[in-house]
């Protein structure tokens, strides 16, 4: 099976070369409505980030303090492309053309790729606010995205209920829970191909 994925050519973070992805991203995630409904990040968390690394690259004189700001700014405006970068993958579903409508370049070369491996959930602990939860796991080979789903009564398949999709292992956590009551958590990672098999169950309760 040919699968194909939008890729993210930017690893030294040029700020001349991000701004000019981003800006075509913007554009054509703009012009292709249909195929990309609701982009993630939208468009109106990432414009103004785009318009705030071009005023700084505008401004920018040589002085060690702008070019920090010039820096700093290319850095969001990148890392909301890896969010978008994965949100694309969900939408193309593989499919170059889609891929190139984005905006985003696709892999040279179709892959094979594999449903991912089981994930594996390393500790659980109270997230950054009051009935919170932060998973922590290592990357699952062949996984671009995770599911986290939630059950207080873990035997019945029905009753798991997704809390978190096409997440990032940075950002596992789980918030808005029943204080004190006893929940049961599990992982599984995901590529263009499906789902791949879920992380044995963790038990948590929140405070």
């Amino acid at each position: 099976m040919k699968i194909y994925t939008a890729v993210l050519h930017l690893r030294n973070k040029d700020y001349q070369s991000v701004l000019q992805l981003a800006g075509r991203v913007s554009i054509n995630l703009a012009a292709n409505k249909t195929e990309f409904p609701n982009p993630d990040p939208a468009l109106e968390v990432l414009d103004p980030e785009i318009e705030k690394l071009n005023t700084a690259i505008n401004s920018k004189d040589g002085s060690k303090q702008k070019n920090q700001v010039v820096e700093d700014q290319a850095n969001i405006v990148h890392g909301l492309l890896k969010s978008e970068v994965i949100y694309v993958n969900k939408m193309a579903k593989g499919d170059r053309n889609l891929i190139l409508l984005s905006g985003f370049d696709s892999n040279s070369d179709p892959t094979s790729r594999d449903i991912p491996a089981k994930a594996v959930i390393k500790r659980v602990e109270d997230g950054n606010v009051a009935c919170s939860v932060k998973i922590y796991m290592d990357a699952v080979p062949d996984a671009d995205r995770y599911k986290v789903e939630i059950s207080t009564t873990p035997a019945d398949p029905t009753s798991w209920k997704t809390v978190l999709d096409y997440g990032v292992l940075n950002k596992m956590e789980i918030r808005d829970l029943v204080r004190g009551q006893e929940i049961f958590i599990r992982v599984t990672g995901g590529n263009s191909r499906g789902w791949g098999i879920s992380s044995e169950p963790v038990a948590f309760i929140s405070r």
